[in-house]
Parts: structure tokens; C-alpha cells; sequence
């Protein structure tokens, strides 16, 4: 009889000998470069997902271009980062009164109206003092600017107890024992004063239902947020800076009026980084408004309103007058939407002065066509703002006559 299964056999040699060679060709495609097969390259947009480049940075860039326009917020000239640059150089070279007083006199105009303050006593005591240094200013001052700060905190807390007492004995005695405990806490520095004013704020936060009057509760969080600090108070600004260096405190004076992004409708309530949700405002603004929303902040400074008209209306002049890059041809136009959501319609402005823009510019000579060519793929096309004039040498202010 037959067995089958002894007469009927596999041949594994062809078999063993295919597996081979496929484990060859992979560990090939896998080693060598030259026969490694080329995969589809991606889209613009796969591009970006696969290896997370972001244009935030070119937009913002874009809208800091803008250079010296007036903050819609407070209406204060903005200054640019490479202006802050040429001062911080400037003020390195020399550390006397006479040389940072001519350094920083051509940025007066930029400064908000404390540091103006500072910078107008300094430049008072530098006429005697011209080989004097700005620390030593600060220094001499410290003591009589913080009386002047004690002063100022009891003369505000003693309105605060008049008014709280015109509204009920409750909110009076409330308040009366709250000021006094104020009143007798130590205060040494700034940081001691804006614990105080933080204190004294949030006690009239939390005492709104026996204020139970929204003009008082105003009136008295208004005079709550005059209590004295370093942006608000020539001598709280002396206190906190006596003791630094001469050039801390000299770009202190200009630093908060570089002109920085803020977010029309803030990230952490989806606002997206595009230039229609961008608006270029003064670092103080930017940061003092933390995460008040824009309806609130207007209602809080309502000159704001007219800041803003005043900050398109200089944008406006420069698009027409080309000198920005054709990338914020529409940006008064395109931003208008954040704005008026945010704000919940009270921040309106007018743009009929924005001439319509053709595809036609003045032409460039065809020498550099090629060079523009090549670094307008490599950069935005940014225009660089004036910057303010510097006195020559005989312009310079003679401080010891």
C-alpha cells in the first residue's frame, strides 16, 4: 500500500531563498541613502503639522513694524524695540547726569507722565549736579519721597472713610477700623505699598453688598487705585528705584512705551495669533489691563475711544502713504470685527481716509529685482519707522552753565 504522506515532500529551498533576498532588499532600503525610495513630500500644510512651524512671530513682526504711532489705549507715542536698543548703547557709554540727560532728552515726547515727571526733576538737579549720576538722584531723594508716599496714603484712606461713612454707620465703621489697621502697618518700600493697595481694593471688592451704591463703590475703588505705586507716583518710583543701577533706571524711564502685541480677543479665550486680532499697544497698557476684558477696560478709560480713532488715523497715514509692508494694506479694516466684539460695540472707529490699494507700487530698478525677490521669500516685507531725531553735539543741553 501506498503511504501518501512519505511520497508527497515540499521544497523549502525556492521559499527560503525568496525570504533571504526580501530581508536583504529592506535592510538595503532601510541603510542605504541612494536606494532608499523617496516618500511624497507633503503639502504647505502637512508641512506645518509635521514639523510645528509657526507664523506667529512673522505677523507679529508685521504689526510692530508700524513703529512710532500712539498707543490706542492711553495715547502715548510708542517707541520700538530697536529704539530701546540705540538708548540702552547710548546710556552704557557714560554714567553721568549731563550724558543721559542729553541721551534721553529726544524721547521725552515717548515717556508716560510719571517717568516725564522723574526725568523733569532729574534734569533739574543734573544742572548742578551734570557730573552727578542718575542712581545718586534716586538715592539723595528716597527718604522725602517716602514721606511723600505715607502722606499720600493717609490723605487717600481719610477720603475713603468719608465716603464709606456717607453711605451707612455699618460701611463707616467697617472701613474706619480697616484704614487704621492699614495706617499703622509698616511701609518701607513698594512692594509694602501695593500689598496695602491690593488689600484695600479687594476689602472693597468683598464690600460691595454693604456699599450697596454702584457710584460710591466706583468713587471709592477710584480712589483706592490712587494710592501710590511706581506707575502712577513720581515718588513711589523713586522709592522702588533708589539703589539700582543708573542705566536700569535710565531705560526704566522709556521701557514701558516699546510698542508690544495685544491680543484683541484674549488666547485663553481662543483668540488667534492673526493680525486682524492685533493690536500694537505701549507695554504699560498691555500689561496693566491683565485679563479685564475690553469691555470693561473701555469703561474703565474711556479715552481710550478716542485713542483708538487717533492710533488707526496714524496707521492710515502710513499705509497711504506706502510705508508699511502690502501685508497691512487692510488691517484698520480687518481688525474692526475683534474690536467691536470685544467690546460689545463701544469701540468704534472710522477708516474712510484709507485710500483703496492697486496691485501698483513704484517700481524698483531691475538690478535689484532679483536681490528683493529672494529676501522678500525669506523675510516679511517690514518698513523700519524713523527714528525720533537726536540732538547733534550743538544741540546738547549745557548743564553746568
Amino acid at each position: 500500500m501506498i503511504n501518501p504522506i512519505s511520497n508527497f515532500s515540499f521544497n523549502f529551498t525556492p521559499f527560503a531563498q525568496s525570504q533571504n533576498r526580501i530581508k536583504t532588499d529592506v535592510q538595503q532600503v532601510l541603510t542605504n541613502p541612494i536606494t532608499r525610495p523617496k516618500l511624497p513630500q507633503p503639502t504647505t500644510m502637512m508641512a506645518l503639522l509635521y514639523n510645528n512651524i509657526s507664523f506667529t512671530g512673522h505677523r507679529e513682526d508685521l504689526v510692530r513694524s508700524i513703529g512710532h504711532v500712539s498707543c490706542p489705549c492711553c495715547g502715548t507715542k510708542m517707541l520700538t524695540n530697536g529704539d530701546m536698543e540705540d538708548i540702552s548703547k547710548e546710556l552704557s557709554k557714560k554714567d553721568t547726569a549731563e550724558h543721559y540727560i542729553n541721551t534721553l532728552h529726544p524721547y521725552e515726547e515717548y515717556m508716560h507722565k510719571t517717568e516725564k515727571d522723574v526725568f523733569h526733576k532729574f534734569e533739574q538737579w543734573g544742572k548742578e549736579n551734570p557730573k552727578g549720576t542718575l542712581s545718586n538722584f534716586l538715592a539723595e531723594n528716597r527718604e522725602s519721597s517716602m514721606k511723600a508716599c505715607k502722606d499720600k496714603q493717609s490723605e487717600v484712606f481719610a477720603k475713603i472713610n468719608s465716603i464709606a461713612s456717607s453711605i451707612s454707620s455699618q460701611a463707616g465703621e467697617k472701613f474706619a477700623n480697616l484704614t487704621k489697621v492699614y495706617s499703622n502697618t509698616p511701609v518701607n518700600n513698594e512692594e509694602d505699598m501695593k500689598t496695602v493697595r491690593k488689600n484695600i481694593l479687594s476689602d472693597i471688592k468683598t464690600s460691595k453688598s454693604i456699599i450697596n451704591n454702584e457710584e460710591k463703590f466706583k468713587e471709592l475703588k477710584t480712589l483706592a487705585d490712587s494710592l501710590p505705586t511706581s506707575k502712577n507716583s513720581t515718588d513711589a518710583f523713586i522709592v522702588r528705584y533708589a539703589g539700582k543701577p543708573s542705566e536700569k533706571i535710565g531705560t526704566r524711564l522709556v521701557k514701558l512705551s516699546v510698542g508690544t502685541i495685544e491680543h484683541v480677543k484674549p488666547q485663553a479665550d481662543g483668540g488667534r495669533d492673526r493680525i486682524e486680532n492685533y493690536l500694537l499697544e505701549c507695554g504699560e497698557c498691555n500689561h496693566t489691563r491683565g485679563d479685564v476684558s475690553l469691555k470693561d477696560w473701555v469703561e474703565e478709560h474711556p479715552e481710550m475711544k478716542e485713542n483708538t480713532q487717533k492710533y488707526f488715523d496714524e496707521v492710515i497715514e502710513k499705509i497711504n502713504n506706502n510705508e508699511l509692508g502690502r501685508e497691512l494694506d487692510n488691517y484698520p479694516n480687518a481688525v474692526r470685527g475683534a474690536l467691536k466684539e470685544q467690546s460689545k460695540g463701544t469701540l468704534t472707529y472710522d477708516t474712510s481716509a484709507l485710500k483703496p490699494k492697486t496691485d501698483e507700487r513704484p517700481k524698483k530698478s531691475e538690478n535689484t529685482d532679483k536681490t528683493d525677490k529672494s529676501e522678500s521669500s525669506k523675510k516679511p516685507q517690514t518698513h523700519k519707522p524713523n527714528k525720533p531725531h537726536k540732538p547733534h553735539h550743538h544741540h546738547r543741553l549745557n548743564l553746568a552753565a
